[in-house]
């Protein structure tokens, strides 16, 4: 059916069914906006009918600044760039739930400061109309059956909220005081300025232990936004950057570094978290001690060798690739002697091929004193260019390799001839000449004569 046919029967059924729904006249009763978006509409799926589905062209991966970019993917994250671990604990059974209320002080500390302070005025504010509310009693069984005033100058239920409040705070107006004629009163007593000297100090070191908590010096710690892989001494290495901003470094700082993937075992067995160590090193330190000394930035170095996980990834293998390195930088923070830890990650998108970073340290000389070096934090996450193949580590080893070889043949040839030349020119300066081995005997015979 072509589509002017189709066209006919679409505007005819549109303007029967508006007749029908409105049983009166078309000329004027029909919407004739409403009735040309619907013509419009079915007109575009017709087309669509027609022509088939559209299919969206992926353009691969194209080349700029030395990496390959390709379509913007949903990359799964165990760690994201500010160190907040992305995982969820599901289906927990019903008794799961109290596992928090088992450990109150650690839930409180982790808790939000909004949250705290509303838990504690709530516990104050219920103490102190618990125990006002028992003055009161106190104060009206002793008035009633034993015409004792148990408390001075408490008239009403108010009042006796008042004389809680005072006392558990030890605010003492000088007005309200308790008699000693009621033992259950100094009981009462008793027991207020224990409980409130519990909530208290419970308050006071809640608030002591989130204060001191090492959690924000980890902003400090900068991480490079993007690890490169590049060239350096003839090898090849993964490097990304960090500096600590303060003054005062951490004290026994150390780092660890994991590849995180999914991997199948032998057995068919999936783990979906299956993490790898990499060894890391910095400028020439072979130590792989894990240690670091972070006075000024440092790039940390993951060699790929044939050991390393990405011995095997070219340029363009990093991009579609399914892994996460996971960083952990730990250290003990000098003022307060406790261990905090930072922590980043790079997917394969964020690794830049081909790469190096910029050296940001230079020396300022001035007229006063001895001058300073200088950090400049603005370029800390820059990088540069350089000249690698988009081959995988194998396969630019390969190639030294065969250039290596070439070239040993090469000089082997050229240190060849020049010995050959070094022979010819001695036998000439001795006065013998080289002759084929046809004419030895006439040359022979020619020098006996």
């Amino acid at each position: 059916m072509n589509t002017g046919g189709n066209l006919f029967l679409i505007v005819s059924a549109l303007l029967t069914r508006v007749k029908v729904e409105d049983h009166t006249p078309i000329s004027t009763s029909i919407n004739y906006r409403r009735v040309l978006t619907r013509v419009k509409r079915a007109v575009m799926e017709l087309e669509l009918d027609v022509t088939g589905p559209r299919i969206r062209e992926e353009k691969g991966p194209t080349h700029r600044n030395g990496r390959a970019i390709s379509r913007k993917m949903k990359r799964r994250r165990l760690v994201d760039k500010k160190g907040r671990v992305h995982l969820n604990y599901v289906n927990v059974p019903d008794r799961g739930k109290l596992y928090y209320l088992s450990d109150q002080f650690t839930t409180l500390i982790e808790a939000r400061w909004r949250y705290v302070i509303l838990i504690f005025s709530l516990v104050f504010i219920v103490s102190w109309l618990v125990f006002g509310s028992i003055w009161w009693g106190i104060y009206s069984y002793r008035l009633k059956y034993s015409n004792i005033t148990c408390i001075e100058k408490v008239h009403s239920w108010t009042s006796a909220f008042l004389f809680s409040l005072e006392t558990q705070t030890t605010i003492g107006y000088g007005g309200r005081q308790i008699t000693p004629d009621c033992p259950e009163g100094v009981i009462c007593l008793l027991i207020q300025c224990i409980i409130g000297l519990l909530i208290s100090s419970t308050m006071l070191g809640l608030i002591f232990a989130k204060l001191s908590r090492p959690h924000r010096r980890r902003t400090t710690i900068l991480f490079s936004r993007h690890a490169v892989i590049g060239p350096r001494d003839g090898k090849l290495f993964l490097m990304f950057r960090i500096a600590d901003l303060r003054k005062k470094q951490l004290i026994e700082s150390h780092i660890r570094v994991y590849f995180i993937r999914r991997h199948k075992t032998l057995e068919g067995e999936e783990i979906g978290c299956f993490r790898q160590p990499l060894p890391f090193t910095y400028d020439n330190d072979n130590d792989d001690d894990e240690k670091v000394f972070l006075f000024a930035p440092v790039v940390l170095l993951h060699e790929i060798n044939e050991d390393s996980p990405f011995f095997d990834y070219s340029a363009d293998d990093l991009l579609f690739a399914d892994f996460e390195i996971v960083v952990l930088l730990e250290g003990i923070v000098e003022p307060t002697g406790m261990t905090m830890q930072a922590r980043t990650s790079y997917v394969g998108e964020e690794i830049h091929w081909g790469h190096l970073f910029v050296d940001i340290m230079s020396y300022k000389d001035t007229s006063i004193g001895d001058g300073h070096f200088s950090v400049d934090i603005s370029r800390f996450h820059e990088t540069f260019k350089v000249h690698l193949p988009r081959g995988s580590a194998r396969e630019f080893y390969k190639a030294r390799r065969d250039r290596n070889g070439r070239a040993n043949e090469q000089e082997n040839s050229q240190q060849q001839e020049m010995e050959e030349n070094i022979d010819l020119t001695d036998a000439s300066h001795s006065g013998i000449s080289l002759v084929p081995n046809g004419d030895v005997g006439k040359q022979a015979a020619v020098t006996k004569l």
